[in-house]
C-alpha cells in the first residue's frame, strides 16, 4: 500500500514531530525528557531484546550508521560498548537531540542533516548500518534500501524494523477502525505515527525479503504485540504476558538482519 509523497512533506513532519515526544511530558532535550523516552522505549523493547538485536557488545571499535537516528537512543548504546558511531537523519531535530543526548552521557558520535535516498557517506564505509521503523516512512523506499546496501562493508550487518503487514495491529485493530469510523486504511497507518504524517507503509515477511534481496542470511521475525492491537481499549486489560508466545507471527514490528554479500558490488 504504499504511497506517493514528497521528501519535503516527510520532513515538515517528522521536523515537528520527534518520534514519541508527544507522549513524554518534559520539554524536548532535557535529561527527563531523555530518561522518560528510554522507559517508553524499554517498555516495547526490553534491554535485554535491544542488547540481542543489535549485538552491542560485538560491534566494539567498528563503525556503525544508524539511518533516521532520531534522538540517538540506539547509537548511544553502541557507543557505550565501543562503536565508532555516525547517524543521518532527515530532520534538524533529530540531529540535535542525539548531540544532546550524546553530551549529557559525554559519549562521542558523529551526527549529519541528510536523506536515507542519498546517503552522504562513500560507498563501503560501515560495517553495522541499522535503521530502526524508518524507512517505510521514506518517499522511495526501495532506493534507500539501495543506499544502505551501497554504504554497507562487504560482510557488514545490517539490522533493520518495518511495520508488519500481517500483525494484529493491521489486520484487526487498524481494520476494525476503518470500518466503525469510515476511515482510509492508508490515513490511519500513516496516524500510528502521529495526524499529518504523510507517509507509513507496512510489509509482509515476504515483501520484505523481496525488498532485501541483495542481503544473505536474512533472518525475518516480529516482536512488539499488546492487547490493543487486538481490541482499541478494552485490550488493554489484556496482560502483556499472555501476548508473548504471539509476538513473533504478529507482533507490529517486523525485523531483518541479514550480510551484504562479501564480494557485493556497490550499488544495485
Amino acid at each position: 500500500m504504499a504511497v506517493s509523497v514528497s521528501l519535503d512533506s516527510v520532513k515538515r513532519f517528522w521536523e515537528s514531530h520527534p518520534v514519541a515526544a508527544a507522549a513524554v511530558p518534559f520539554p524536548i532535550g532535557a535529561p527527563d525528557y531523555f530518561q522518560y523516552y528510554d522507559r517508553l522505549r524499554q517498555a516495547n523493547e526490553s534491554v535485554e531484546f535491544s542488547y540481542d538485536l543489535h549485538e552491542y557488545k560485538q560491534h566494539k571499535g567498528h563503525r556503525v550508521l544508524d539511518v533516521g537516528c532520531g534522538n540517538g537512543y540506539v547509537l548511544s548504546r553502541y557507543a557505550k560498548e565501543g562503536a565508532d558511531v555516525y547517524g543521518v537523519d532527515l530532520t534538524e531535530t533529530g540531529i540535535r537531540l542525539c548531540r544532546q543526548r550524546f553530551a549529557l552521557s559525554d559519549l562521542h558520535g558523529q551526527f549529519t542533516v541528510g536523506s536515507a535516498e542519498d546517503l552522504p557517506y562513500p560507498d563501503n564505509a560501515f560495517d553495522v548500518v541499522c535503521s530502526m521503523g524508518v524507512l517505510h516512512h521514506t518517499p522511495d523506499t526501495a532506493k534507500a534500501v539501495a543506499e544502505v546496501f551501497r554504504v554497507l562493508k562487504p560482510g557488514g550487518r545490517l539490522i533493520v524494523m518495518f511495520y508488519h503487514r500481517n500483525s494484529a495491529k493491521f489486520r484487526l485493530n487498524l481494520f476494525l477502525r476503518r470500518l466503525l469510523q469510515f476511515r482510509d486504511l492508508q490515513q490511519l497507518v500513516n496516524e500510528v505515527d502521529g495526524h499529518g504524517n504523510p507517509k507509513g507503509d507496512v510489509y509482509s515477511e515476504r515483501e520484505l525479503r523481496n525488498l532485501l534481496k541483495r542481503f544473505e542470511n536474512l533472518s525475518i521475525f516480529a516482536g512488539f504485540l499488546r492487547g490493543t492491537h487486538f481490541l482499541p481499549v478494552i485490550g488493554r486489560i489484556i496482560p502483556n504476558s499472555w501476548l508473548k508466545p504471539f509476538e513473533p507471527r504478529l507482533g507490529w514490528f517486523l525485523y531483518a538482519k541479514g550480510v551484504k554479500p562479501p564480494h557485493a558490488f556497490p550499488t544495485i
